[in-house]
């Protein structure tokens, strides 16, 4: 972003709040860039003694593997998202039975991912819009090529954690 929204003047750094953010250089111009996360939710969700993980359709990372998931959108709470995001790319309806996990990835991504554990309670389980493939794995048959850190790590906990299958029952 270099021109200010709202005036089209520069925008420059300017020091708010402790922190160096852009702000439009105009001073009868109030604009500041607040550079806030977007937020995300990803759902574990058991099924037939394993985990559903979707194959990626379109970059980043397609081919690898990945918990369904995606943006929150405009009006839609995170439990909504979660739904709705898990019947756009498995085609299975969930119940939402509690959040695992809230966590920023780091390395410049700006979201915050709302890790979700849910049941399946309908539907079944078929690509969806913007996945190649849908399908539930047990541990020992994990693709290798699961992509996002954080998606990894609550695989790993998911398995690692007996009481996180029960919980979805």
């Amino acid at each position: 972003m270099k021109n200010c929204p709202h005036c089209s003047q520069i925008l420059i750094f300017i020091e708010i709040g402790g922190r160096e953010r852009l702000a439009c250089e105009n001073r009868h111009c109030d604009f500041v860039h607040w550079d806030n996360p977007k937020p995300v939710t990803a759902t574990l969700i058991p099924l037939d003694g394993g985990l559903v993980l979707v194959e990626r359709k379109f970059e980043p990372f397609v081919g690898d593997w990945c918990l369904p998931g995606g943006f929150i959108e405009a009006h839609e709470s995170p439990e909504e998202s979660a739904r709705r995001e898990v019947f756009e790319e498995t085609g299975l309806e969930v119940e939402i039975k509690q959040l695992v996990g809230a966590s920023a990835p780091g390395r410049g991504i700006n979201v915050i991912i709302l890790f979700y554990l849910a049941t399946p309670v309908g539907g079944l389980l078929a690509p969806g819009d913007d996945a190649s493939d849908a399908r539930a794995f047990r541990q020992e048959a994990l693709p290798p090529n699961i992509c996002f850190d954080l998606h990894r790590k609550m695989v790993r906990e998911f398995f690692g954690n007996p009481n996180m299958s029960l919980a979805a029952s």
